[in-house]
């Protein structure tokens, strides 16, 4: 439950700061709590998402595949109970969102229709802590995006991604990266 708890409190904070970005320290109320649930469509696939997941790792056998059909059904959104994803997850419009990986960091952000999957291979991508994937970007094979990565609107990802980098295009080309505290240009990713 505390996972889902910082899930709430990245809405929240979403809510409050939607575009300074700077966390607060927030503490929810239970009116908090019913609030987001009542305005936000993402929150209630990150409830569903968090309790299959919680009933996986507690081996509740049936009911994961359950939660997680039910997600696909109400939401349009498929996650596996077994993928684990760090607290702070924040899905800001689930239809048509695929999320199949080997891992998922804190305070990820996934915004709109998205895949994130396997390519020919059945091998599934590493997201790192801090990664936002824009609408309609694929993250697609057996790579690894870096920690604080932008993934930009309708990008296609089959190559790894540095920490700090913004990937863009079909396929994916690294635009600049944060490292070191700045931005430089970085090398184009072929295919």
């Amino acid at each position: 439950m505390s996972a889902f708890s910082e899930d709430l409190k990245r809405w929240m904070d979403r809510a409050h700061y939607p575009r300074d970005g700077r966390p607060s320290e927030i503490r929810l109320r239970p009116r908090d709590v019913v609030l987001l649930f009542w305005r936000y469509a993402g929150v209630w696939p990150t409830a569903i998402y968090r309790l299959s997941s919680w009933c996986h790792v507690h081996h509740v056998r049936a009911l994961p595949t359950v939660l997680e059909r039910i997600n696909l059904v109400l939401f349009g959104i498929e996650i596996s109970s077994s993928l684990p994803i760090g607290p702070g997850l924040y899905i800001a419009h689930p239809v048509s969102t695929v999320i199949m990986a080997r891992r998922v960091g804190a305070n990820a952000s996934f915004i709109a229709s998205i895949t994130v999957g396997m390519r020919e291979t059945h091998e599934f991508p590493i997201l790192g802590d801090g990664v936002v994937v824009g609408a309609g970007a694929r993250i697609l094979g057996g790579i690894t995006i870096g920690d604080g990565c932008t993934v930009g609107a309708n990008a296609v990802v089959i190559n790894d991604v540095p920490a700090g980098a913004t990937a863009v295009g079909v396929p994916a080309r690294v635009l600049r990266s944060k490292s070191r505290g700045e931005q430089t240009l970085v090398r184009i990713l072929e295919k």
